[in-house]
């Protein structure tokens, strides 16, 4: 006999952090589209609707997006007020109705699978803010584990930096999840003919960004000899083998990583 599941909603932070203390084991859903293709937790408590989630604060330097805004309200800012490989990411998942429902802050705590926007927000150094009734903090998305205990993600912070080039792809199918389902994202930047940043991520069922693989080319001179590509993609996939060993990841899918990643570096050339 199938177990009942029991769905609670809030209008405010007051009614989900009154039922998060006192409902055990409830779980904070979005749009719950993640769920289109596995069973809803037994009890879930649906933040889609409250105001104060679904800010949008612009500056200088980054934008502030709150957790429950939806993946078509944030397409809606336009890509003149995003990061390109952010913006390109949302608009690769699944279609419109999907993304009128579906939430960032759903998108990025999905269990068990890294989303769409998962690689772009590694590559970028997003950081993440927790809340509780008392308290906030920021924790960047390279350290995310999972949600503290009694906390909610409130917002995603997206800097805003310029990128000379920027690579995202999705893999797999185009409206459902499964062993090829992965993002990639690739960021650079140079000065002076020399790469000054490089960024280089990664996920799906799993999640890749190592800073010591790309440290091995800051200060590599531009353009990169085929030599230079040659060597680092060498290591790129030691790296990468290494990072995904536990992970029995299906051979196409690190196929495609070293060729994202050789297609990347020779548009630095």
């Amino acid at each position: 006999m199938p177990s009942s599941k029991t769905f609670f909603y809030a209008k405010n932070l007051n009614d989900v952090f009154y039922q998060l203390k006192n409902i055990s084991e409830l779980n904070i859903v979005g749009g719950c589209t993640s769920f289109v293709s596995r069973e809803l937790p037994e009890k879930a408590l649906s933040i889609r609707d409250i105001s104060d989630l679904k800010v949008i604060d612009k500056h200088e330097r980054y934008i502030d997006l709150g957790a429950a805004l939806t993946l078509s309200e944030i397409e809606d800012l336009g890509e003149a007020n995003l990061p390109n490989i952010f913006y390109e990411a949302i608009t690769t998942i699944a279609n419109r109705n999907v993304r009128n429902i579906a939430t960032v802050g759903g998108n990025i705590c999905t269990k068990d699978f890294f989303n769409t926007l998962y690689a772009p927000l590694l590559a970028l150094d997003a950081r993440l803010e927790f809340m509780d009734e008392d308290d906030s903090h920021f924790q960047p998305i390279m350290r995310f584990d999972s949600i503290p205990h009694g906390m909610i993600l409130s917002k995603v912070r997206l800097p805003l930096e310029e990128w000379e080039v920027a690579v995202f792809r999705r893999l797999g199918p185009a409206n459902s999840i499964n062993e090829l389902s992965a993002g990639f994202a690739f960021l650079a930047n140079s000065q002076k003919n020399q790469i000054s940043d490089l960024r280089i991520a990664m996920a799906g069922s799993f999640k890749f960004r190592d800073i010591d693989l790309e440290n091995k080319l800051i200060g590599a001179h531009l353009p990169l000899s085929a030599t230079a590509i040659s060597n680092f993609m060498l290591e790129a996939e030691d790296f990468f083998n290494e990072a995904t060993k536990d992970k029995n990841l299906n051979p196409i899918l690190k196929s495609q990583f070293w060729n994202l990643v050789k297609y990347s570096l020779e548009q630095l050339t």
